[in-house]
């Protein structure tokens, strides 16, 4: 049976593979590895049986005090990118989410606005930030929208439980008609909502 084993470089930070025919070629190898190689497990699918992972992991020759420090200061290092890496994807998030809220503080106040609509909760924007209040056109539409739409699902004893709906707040585009411009709903057993 081929093996086949993950191994990592101490010094380069490498990571590669080496593979056997047979477990006396592999048992030969763990027992001599190689100074600053680590064995990091089955490579791939290979399907090991365990008592051969355990003997061979039995055999393995453990890391001396030199290659555990430098483990550890690989470790180290690893853990130190990570963290620098989540630093600035989290700088990148709170920069894009102040850029955003500006966008809406700034943006034309007639613009699409969002609102999601829930029987028993009302309606709400979607966006945290949008500052706007739901106008009284918005809001007339959205309830209009949910009305239509509770007609068609009625024959089967539902009705909308919520739904997302993106409609112009105010003053609408040259030539758009409907308020609504575009929306989803789910709907529930019409008992649910009593």
């Amino acid at each position: 049976m081929a093996i086949k084993l993950r191994i990592r470089n101490l010094k380069t930070r490498e990571n590669g593979v080496v593979e056997f025919e047979a477990e006396p070629g592999a048992a030969v190898w763990l027992k001599d590895r190689p100074r600053f190689v680590e064995v990091l497990g089955v490579a791939g699918q290979t399907a090991i049986p365990m008592d051969l992972q355990e003997r061979l992991r039995a055999i393995l020759r453990p890391l001396d005090e030199d290659e555990r420090l430098v483990a550890r200061e690989l470790e180290l290092a690893v853990e130190k990118e990570d963290l620098e890496r989540q630093t600035e994807a989290r700088k990148r998030e709170i920069e894009a989410a102040q850029k955003h809220a500006e966008a809406m503080r700034t943006g034309d106040p007639d613009r699409l606005m969002e609102i999601h609509w829930r029987f028993d909760k009302g309606m709400n924007l979607t966006d945290p930030v949008d500052p706007r209040a739901i106008t009284d056109a918005a809001r007339e539409a959205v309830l209009a929208w949910v009305a239509e739409r509770n007609e068609w699902v009625a024959g089967r004893g539902q009705c909308v439980g919520e739904c997302t709906v993106k409609v112009w707040p105010g003053k609408m585009p040259p030539g758009t008609e409907e308020r609504v411009k575009e929306g989803r709903f789910f709907p529930v057993s019409a008992e649910e909502t009593k």
